[in-house]
């Protein structure tokens, strides 16, 4: 199983869906109890009808219009809007946002080259903080496979080529070896040149904002962000405990064949977040009234970084403003847990769809869900499949 395969897929997805959203305008407007009672309705039969594990939670102008659950958490309990599940590459947008708040503190510049923070690094001259923030450095992105029962971490997709990351190593040490794997490696294009994807990047930058604040990244994020939005049911795979007062969705093994949970360091940054849908509401809420990063900021990681023929990327944020309304969302996967987040910020319009197993394809239901709660709120959405 290729990870950079199936985010391609997803990026595709994500593509097709913000571009219909943002070619498209129309009055806001308000919902009747008709309304809410057909959407309610729509969305719980989408989610029975496809076998899909995992929540569903939706928020218009405030107010809470969808909170559904459906299949198992763990063997006793089932999935909820409360449970935690990991969110993949979601976490991208907590670490941008620390690293504009150290940035709104005078602690760093986004001009910065990465001498500053790996003076060993071949390109370290060549790379700033804002390229790795909007997916322009040319570092390769590493992805993760179960072969023959190893995880391996590989930058191709060559079966001789990777590192195997034992289940028994410290997450310091596991981030170690792989942050100077894909160092080690050349880049696939001048720096600035264009986009491409590569959890490399967040992984660099969350190692950035640990050298700046002095603290440990997670416990950055906890402290800068988590307990100031009240995200009381969040924490990280690789510290996890109980104090979150959450159940932990565990995975689907079909797909890995093998627990992903216990390989600590390998999201780093880029994809190790858990969180419930509800949190991830209180985070998008925040992070869109200024309670995050200042106005100015918010701009800076909301504007589309990308040319005409790339996908639309802001910092750690999807990013489509081609028509009148911008829309901001992300995909995210690791084994095997899927995500889906989209923002509408003119209509106040929040979706979140996470699941714990791949059946009932999560992403694609979550793009249905988005063209017929769309067409509710006046937002015509075509050309999803």
């Amino acid at each position: 199983m290729k990870k950079q395969m199936k985010l391609s897929a997803l990026l595709l997805c994500a593509v097709m869906l913000a571009g219909c959203i943002a070619g498209c305008k129309a009055p806001v407007k308000t919902l009747t109890e008709e309304d809410k009672n057909r959407i309610q309705t729509r969305l719980s039969a989408m989610m029975n009808d496809r076998g899909f594990s995992g929540a569903v939670y939706a928020v218009y102008q405030g107010e809470e219009i969808f909170d559904g659950g459906a299949g198992m958490a763990t063997a006793d309990e089932a999935c909820t809007t409360e449970t935690a599940f990991g969110v993949a590459s979601l976490t991208k947008q907590f670490t941008a946002s620390s690293i504009m708040q150290l940035y709104e503190a005078g602690q760093l510049d986004l001009k910065d080259t990465l001498r500053k923070y790996f003076s060993d690094y071949q390109y370290c001259d060549d790379i700033t903080v804002e390229e790795l923030l909007y997916q322009r450095s040319g570092i390769p992105d590493y992805s993760v496979d179960n072969r023959n029962g190893k995880v391996v971490v590989s930058c191709d997709d060559s079966e001789e080529t990777g590192i195997v990351i034992s289940d028994k190593a410290a997450a310091e040490e596991n981030r170690k070896i792989i942050r100077e794997f894909f160092l080690s490696k050349e880049l696939l294009f001048e720096p600035g040149k264009r986009f491409d994807y590569s959890d490399a990047n967040y992984a660099l930058l969350a190692e950035i904002v640990a050298q700046v604040s002095g603290m440990e990244y997670h416990e950055y994020v906890r402290q800068h962000i988590f307990e100031p939005l009240g995200m009381e049911h969040s924490a990280f795979i690789d510290d996890f405990d109980d104090s979150i007062g959450a159940t932990v969705a565990q995975p689907d093994l079909s797909e890995f064949k093998k627990d992903y949970y216990p390989y600590k360091g390998v999201e780093y940054g880029c994809g190790d977040i858990l969180t419930t849908p509800k949190d991830l509401y209180r985070w998008y809420r925040g992070m869109m009234a200024g309670e995050v990063v200042g106005e100015d900021s918010l701009k800076m990681m909301t504007k589309n970084y990308s040319s005409a023929d790339e996908l639309g990327y802001g910092y750690g944020l999807m990013i489509n403003d081609e028509g009148a309304t911008k829309v901001v969302y992300h995909y995210g996967y690791i084994p095997s847990f899927y995500s889906a987040v989209f923002y509408v910020p003119e209509y106040d319009f929040f979706l979140t769809v996470l699941s714990n197993t791949p059946d009932g394809d999560p992403q694609g239901m979550a793009a249905d869900m988005a063209v017929y709660f769309g067409s509710a709120i006046g937002l015509k959405l075509v050309g999803i499949d």
